[in-house]
Order: structure tokens, then C-alpha cells, then sequence
């Protein structure tokens, strides 16, 4: 299993070691639990303005009035669920307000309370795993649960994502791409050249319309129709 690791530290020594021992870690996984992608940052406006969604950060970013704590809260704001490691030096960040999913390790860090600590990350990851889809708009890329996509649409040069609970995501890309992107996910299924629906949320095939749990109709070419058996797919 890969993981995508944020390490921001504002001291560049800290920084180094940290991304040391993290790679030496990597490296002992690598026939086992999988490696790490170590993405290192000096400031914390390198760190909220990418796109990419990590599946853990380490931080200990001691500038006054923008700390480490202030990061992690930024974070959540933005819809980041992953787990925050607080790595403790001149900041004892247990002493702030606790904030959900996170945890602590102190500094100078110890090799084997590192690797500990990545085991148990590894096995909570595991038991949480859901499985999503990826999609990306202008500014980031954003990460949706496949059992609450109901369907989507392809929009010239864009798709639309209508979500199980009524809402709307917009996100770039042909619909052809998307569709290679999730094919695999046995849920989805191609019924026209601009619409995959997920099977789930089918009421009913009648004819050559696909009549969606919210009441939605969508049209079916008959070509998909015969190609990928949607009737059997809803069961």
C-alpha cells in the first residue's frame, strides 16, 4: 500500500532528518505494507496552496501567529481527513486544542518510535480504506466516494458528477477519460458516449431509458446497452 506523506518543518535540519528516516522506512517496506512518497515543506503556504491531498502529514511549523496548529486547522477547512502527526520540539502542540485524527511524536525522533508509529498508520489506513474516485477542477484535485456518485456526464470539455444526496461537482476532462479511470469499479456503467451511471442507483431499464433512484430518465444507446448488459450490472 503507497502512501503519500506532507512533511513540513520550518527548520531546515529537522527537515532533512526527518525526510531521512522517512525514506529509510520506505525503503524497508518496499516487498511488505508498500512504500512512501515523501513530499517535503519549508512554510505553510507551499503546503495549503497544492493540490494534492496527502494521506498523512508531519508538521511542526513554530512561526508565530501561522504554527503548525494553525496548518492543521487550515487543513481541515479545506476537507483533509487524513491523519496530522504533530512532531514536537520548541511547541508542545498537545497542550492545544485537540483536533480530530491527529497524533503526536516528539523530537529528537527516535527510529523505532517512527516505525511504530508508521505500522499503526499503515493498519488504520487499511481498516478505513474507502474506495473513491479521483477527479480534479481548476485548482485541486478532490477525491469522491464511488458509492455516493449516482452518475456522470460529460459537458464538452468537462464532466459533471451528480452525487446520491442531490449536489453537483464540476471537473475537468472527456468523459472517455473518466471512464478509464474507473472501468475497473464493476459499479459503473457506460449508457450513452457522454454518461456512466452507477448501477447502484438504477430503479429500472425500460426500453431505452435508465430511470435513476431520484427519479432521473437518462437515455441508452442501444449499442452500450447490448456492449455492457446494464440490467445485469444493476443486479
Amino acid at each position: 500500500m503507497q502512501m503519500h506523506i506532507a512533511l513540513a518543518d520550518s527548520n531546515p535540519g529537522d527537515r532533512k532528518q526527518m525526510e531521512r528516516l522517512l525514506s529509510r522506512e520506505s525503503d524497508k517496506r518496499v516487498n511488505t505494507t508498500g512504500v512512501f512518497y515523501i513530499e517535503t515543506f519549508g512554510s505553510s503556504g507551499a503546503l495549503l496552496s497544492t493540490p494534492i491531498m496527502y494521506n498523512v502529514y508531519f508538521l511542526d511549523v513554530t512561526d508565530e501567529g501561522n504554527n503548525a496548529y494553525d496548518i492543521a486547522l487550515r487543513l481541515r477547512e479545506k476537507g483533509v481527513k487524513a491523519p496530522i502527526v504533530f512532531c514536537v520540539s520548541s511547541l508542545d502542540y498537545r497542550e492545544f486544542e485537540k483536533i480530530e485524527n491527529t497524533l503526536f511524536i516528539d523530537k529528537p525522533i527516535r527510529a523505532d518510535e517512527l516505525t511504530k508509529l508508521m505500522d499503526d498508520l499503515i493498519e488504520d489506513r487499511k481498516r478505513k480504506l474507502i474506495p473513491t474516485v479521483e477527479f480534479r477542477d481548476n485548482y485541486e484535485s478532490f477525491y469522491l466516494e464511488e458509492d455516493k456518485i449516482a452518475y456522470i456526464e460529460g459537458i464538452k470539455y468537462n464532466v459533471r458528477v451528480f452525487l446520491a444526496d442531490g449536489t453537483q461537482r464540476e471537473a475537468n476532462g472527456f468523459i472517455d477519460n473518466i471512464w478509464k479511470n474507473i472501468k475497473t469499479i464493476g459499479c459503473f456503467v457506460p449508457i450513452n458516449n457522454k454518461t456512466i451511471v452507477n448501477s447502484h442507483y438504477i430503479e429500472r431499464v425500460s426500453g431505452l431509458v435508465c430511470q435513476m433512484k431520484d427519479g432521473t430518465k437518462l437515455m441508452i444507446n442501444p449499442l452500450y446497452k447490448s456492449r455492457y448488459k446494464i440490467e445485469a450490472a444493476k443486479k
